[in-house]
């Protein structure tokens, strides 16, 4: 029986592998594909997307079956990148990864349920001096 935080982290790197698959994604970051916030991170490059477990949510309803919130998190300097570009790249990551199911027996993860919750709207963030739209996703998991 796996726990939740194994689960959750193999979430997390099974989110990150489908982005870092897509061209598109890659075309608008790179590899810069984070799993925590940029400001906590030395150096961050952006353009750039984080993803991060959002703190409380994750819990176990059925043994081994692990329910949760993952934010995804876009950040486009300002000075190369206009809103429309962070739409652009938001309607990709959302066609990845809406409504789909994933099975990855290399990290033994099962994604059952990936779902957005719901989409911010596009702000500045200072720190990083890039537009950020930040976007939720329920995920059900074993």
């Amino acid at each position: 029986m796996a726990n939740s935080k194994e689960v959750e982290s193999k979430v997390l790197e099974k989110i990150r592998s489908v982005l870092l698959a897509s061209t598109g994604v890659t075309g608008y970051v790179k590899t810069n594909i984070y799993t925590a916030h940029p400001a906590t991170i030395e150096d961050p490059k952006v353009p750039a997307i984080s993803l991060l477990l959002m703190p409380g949510q994750a819990r176990t309803n059925v043994p081994d079956v692990v329910n949760m919130t993952v934010q995804i998190d876009l950040w486009l300097p300002i000075d190369r990148h206009t809103m429309q570009d962070v739409l652009s790249l938001y309607a990709i990551i959302r066609g990845l990864l809406h409504r789909e199911v994933f099975k990855d027996t290399t990290i033994g993860i099962q994604i059952s349920q990936l779902l957005e919750l719901s989409s911010g709207q596009i702000m500045y963030d200072e720190d990083v001096k890039s537009h950020h739209l930040p976007a939720r996703y329920s995920v059900v998991a074993f």
